[in-house]
């Protein structure tokens, strides 16, 4: 809430700061992975500049546009929903997850407002700032979705990402993965989940280790993350195999600048050709895809789209994310991910099981309603004060 209130009464100078230092602060992560592409080291230093600009002159319009208070928090909200080239890490539901107060753009309204008024100098807008304060809480009451009937092993590996593409390192990394998967074969698992290109190969042009992984998953059902080669065309996917069946599905939203470049396409090519030695952006899938485990559907996600839209529509109850954050390592970016799929494991009122290489997998839930629980709680101790 301190943050909020500073931000509302800044200046217009300040707007600008403000904006571009959360943009260098929340951000600078992204510039890490031109690390591993080639000689663009100087991209970093260039790179956190950019971010850190755009969102200065973000923050900058609203004061621009008008000195008023209320007006200025109302663009801000509106700003906050816009996405820079699909990118959507910012938002300001995220600074309330661990709060009492709500998770949508409405609740950061409400606050909003219930600060400005309560900065006001007269006297009955106190009262009128308490109950937008307490409008703005959560009282959400969403049945928490049940964990489905089925033991699964969250996989975890930690290559680094300067070696994950050597040829030895992808025979070591084979190697690994099939023991991972035989030792959770004799802890009786059902589902094992393996991260993002945890084959780092086009696997489905694999035909050695596709028929391997067959052959566990008639013990098994796997889901793991490899590239993908057809029509001309590349693909970032996640495989699943179960009873000696193979599904694909392909990443339905790419990461911009890295996997696809979000600009007109007589752009791209010259972008790919400076920065990318040329190489073709990853083609996006149509539509997300489940995968069926007996009456069990599991949306697939790789890492980005794990806080996409796209995923969570029809409503999924339960969701596997693969993730490689070694692109980042070491930096914030793993918290911030996580937040993120907190965020939208609320929403979507699902269950996420994150599998990651880099950092910690786990398994995220919806965030129960704080006033919910502390009202459970204080019912709870008035019927044992009673009993």
């Amino acid at each position: 809430m301190a943050g909020f209130w500073l931000l509302l009464k800044a200046t217009r100078q300040e707007y600008f700061l403000i904006g571009f230092f959360i943009g260098m602060l929340w951000f600078y992560w992204i510039s890490l992975s031109f690390r591993y592409y080639g000689d663009l080291y100087w991209m970093i230093p260039i790179v956190i500049l950019l971010i850190a600009i755009v969102y200065g002159v973000l923050f900058l319009i609203p004061a621009l546009i008008s000195n008023s208070h209320y007006i200025k928090a109302l663009l801000l909200l509106l700003f906050s929903q816009i996405a820079p080239f699909g990118f959507n890490w910012f938002n300001f539901e995220l600074l309330l997850y661990y709060t009492p107060f709500g998770l949508t753009p409405l609740h950061v309204g409400f606050l909003m407002a219930a600060i400005l008024t309560f900065m006001s100098k007269k006297r009955g807008f106190k009262i009128i700032a308490f109950c937008l304060f307490l409008v703005s809480f959560d009282y959400s009451n969403n049945l928490l979705p049940k964990e489905p009937n089925i033991d699964i092993k969250l996989a975890h590996t930690k290559i680094s990402q300067s070696d994950k593409w050597e040829n030895e390192n992808i025979i070591k990394a084979v190697k690994e993965n099939f023991d991972t998967i035989e030792e959770a074969i004799r802890n009786k698992k059902r589902l094992i989940i393996l991260p993002e290109t945890a084959f780092a190969l086009y696997l489905n042009k694999n035909d050695l280790v596709v028929e391997r992984l067959l052959q566990y998953s008639e013990d098994i059902a796997i889901i793991t993350g490899g590239l993908a080669y057809e029509n001309s065309k590349y693909y970032n996917s996640a495989y699943f195999f179960d009873k000696g069946q193979m599904k694909r599905a392909d990443k339905v939203t790419l990461v911009p600048f890295a996997e696809k470049i979000p600009l007109p396409n007589f752009l791209v090519s010259i972008t790919n050709d400076i920065f990318f030695d040329g190489a073709d952006d990853f083609t996006e899938a149509l539509k997300p895809m489940d995968f069926e485990l007996g009456d069990i559907k599991i949306r697939s996600a790789v890492c980005f789209e794990g806080s996409s839209k796209a995923i969570y529509t029809d409503e999924p109850q339960y969701i596997s994310v693969i993730s490689n954050n070694a692109w980042f390592l070491p930096s914030t970016e793993p918290v911030l991910q996580n937040l993120m799929l907190s965020l939208y494991a609320t929403k979507a009122n699902a269950i996420i099981y994150h599998s990651i290489n880099g950092s910690k997998s786990l398994i995220i839930k919806p965030r129960q309603s704080p006033i919910r629980h502390v009202l459970a709680e204080i019912s709870l101790f008035k019927n044992q004060n009673f009993s």
